[in-house]
């Protein structure tokens, strides 16, 4: 509920930058300003999307006996929703230059969750180094593509996670902007190095550079070398 009411703060920017670009539609001509419990209330409808899947949008606000689910227009009206999903910003558009990252529209609220995960909780000393993939067919530049994979197109996301709960520790997006996976790996590691921490880890980050930075910085690494499961003490 923090979360939700430091994005109802500070995240959202509600304004006309994307009115600027496009056509304003018709359901945008009776504007409201936003307020905070709006954006909790919108923050809580795409939480509860992810919980109860339907074919598309309008069916969360459907009033069919069969599909209905009452508790979205009971707390948001669909034109108000779609209003709020139009404008809804997370970083102001004029500032981005050609220096900017490509997360830089999600970029405040990406460091906000970050920090939080890093700060809330303390993990045990064993973590597992590995890959998570966020589904995504859209139009992205760094976008991933993987035929091996059940989830074909995807975000790529290196993260570090607590082996007991899988508690997401760390973790960072894969942007295709030319930066090396050691620097990657250290840079997701970074808050538990030179702590003793067991990292758990396939194959793929078992180069031997990665290791003796692993060696430098105090950790235990145990991984995957082909077949064979090796124990390496650092």
């Amino acid at each position: 509920m923090n979360c939700l009411r430091c994005c109802a703060k500070s995240c959202p920017t509600i304004n006309n930058q994307t009115a600027m670009k496009r056509k304003t539609p018709s359901r945008t001509l009776k504007w409201s300003l936003v307020t905070q419990k709006d954006i909790k209330k919108f923050l809580g409808l795409i939480i509860l999307m992810g919980q109860t899947r339907k074919d598309s949008l309008k069916d969360y606000w459907s009033t069919d006996p069969l599909i209905c689910t009452p508790i979205f227009p009971q707390t948001m009206s669909r034109h108000r929703f779609e209003q709020i999903w139009t404008f809804w910003h997370f970083n102001d558009n004029a500032k981005m230059d050609s220096r900017s990252g490509r997360l830089f529209k999600i970029q405040p609220v990406l460091d906000y969750f970050l920090h939080k995960f890093r700060t809330i909780y303390k993990p045990k000393q064993q973590l597992s180094l590995d890959e998570g993939m966020i589904p995504w067919r859209g139009h992205l530049k760094f976008r991933t593509y993987n035929p091996a994979k059940i989830t074909k197109y995807c975000l790529l996301v290196q993260m570090v996670c607590e082996s007991d709960t899988g508690y997401i520790c760390n973790m960072e997006i894969y942007t295709a902007e030319g930066r090396k996976l050691q620097e990657t790996v250290l840079s997701v590691l970074g808050p538990y190095l030179g702590i003793w921490h067991h990292i758990y880890q396939d194959n793929y980050y078992n180069a031997t550079l990665l290791l003796n930075c692993c060696y430098r910085t105090k950790l235990e690494s145990v991984g995957l070398l082909g077949r064979v499961e090796v124990y390496r003490q650092i």
